[in-house]
């Protein structure tokens, strides 16, 4: 994940009238999984946007969940420092540049308590190698929305070994490799991933890894590998309990603190909702 806000680079482009089309700026988006183009795949699912003329996919950044019908939550480090005014939501988009999905405007937005970004013990000068605790953000929107239905938090944490999963609009494969082509993440994607303990993924970075407020998953297949990559940063972790899917988790971080590449197995890193509930529904 960089640290740097990954929508404060889509803001001054935005105002400098320049195309930013997936800047490598957000945090981590989704490396194999499969695409969701059909309308109403995922109607809950929120991508935040400068507002703006330009087409969607230049102006799209992080992603979020409709968690309650006035309310989205996602991660803290894609709001912090921002003027919510400056920014719209899109529900339901499924491809960004032919199906925009439903438009809502923000009232306000709120960070975590306790939210920190956390440098890198091994480089404390390098953004994506930071991780974050508390990594959360809940937007309030102006209108309640009657017509999608929200995804419940869960009411407790996942343990090893379950399945949940995650969706996105970030990359498909790492920028910094020139083979790649077009890479942006015009298609709503998913993947599915296994939690992981958490002294497992202590082992897989060497980030400080916040066991309190964070939750790990890693693609238990391996090859091809799925994972967020750039852009992803606050898209929805879902479980299915007792055939209810239910939000456990918020993108957070993932193998770029490990000096990983997108599409390289790493360990991927969620903030945890569960916990905070109250807070998320009251804020």
């Amino acid at each position: 994940m960089n640290r740097r806000n990954p929508l404060a680079a889509v803001v001054l482009a935005a105002a400098a009238g320049i195309g930013l089309a997936f800047s490598p700026s957000p945090a981590a988006a989704m490396t194999g999984g499969r695409e969701l183009p059909e309308p109403g795949a995922a109607p809950w699912m929120a991508t935040f946007a400068v507002k703006g003329t330009q087409p969607l996919l230049d102006r799209a950044s992080c992603g979020g969940t409709l968690v309650a019908p006035d309310r989205v939550l996602t991660a803290g480090h894609c709001l912090a420092g921002l003027d919510p005014a400056k920014l719209e939501v899109h529900l339901g988009a499924s491809v960004l540049s032919t199906n925009p999905g439903k438009v809502v405007e923000i009232s306000r937005a709120v960070i975590a308590p306790g939210y920190e970004i956390i440098p890198s013990p091994l480089a404390p000068n390098d953004p994506n190698r930071a991780s974050a605790k508390n990594d959360l953000a809940v937007v309030v929107l102006e209108t309640p929305v009657t017509d999608v239905r929200p995804v419940p938090i869960g009411s407790t944490r996942p343990g090893p070994d379950t399945p949940i999963a995650v969706y996105g609009h970030g990359l498909t494969a790492d920028p910094s490799k020139p083979s790649n082509g077009d890479i942006r993440g015009d298609v709503l994607r998913r993947g599915d991933l296994t939690t992981i303990d958490h002294n497992s993924c202590v082992a897989s970075t060497p980030a400080v890894v916040d066991e309190k407020s964070t939750v790990c998953a890693q693609d238990p297949a391996g090859a091809p590998v799925v994972g967020p990559c750039y852009g992803d940063s606050g898209g929805p972790a879902i479980a299915t309990t007792n055939g209810r899917d239910e939000l456990v988790g918020v993108f957070s971080f993932g193998g770029e603190t490990a000096g990983k590449l997108c599409g390289d197995p790493a360990a991927s890193a969620f903030a945890d909702p569960t916990s905070v509930r109250r807070w998320v529904l009251t804020a």
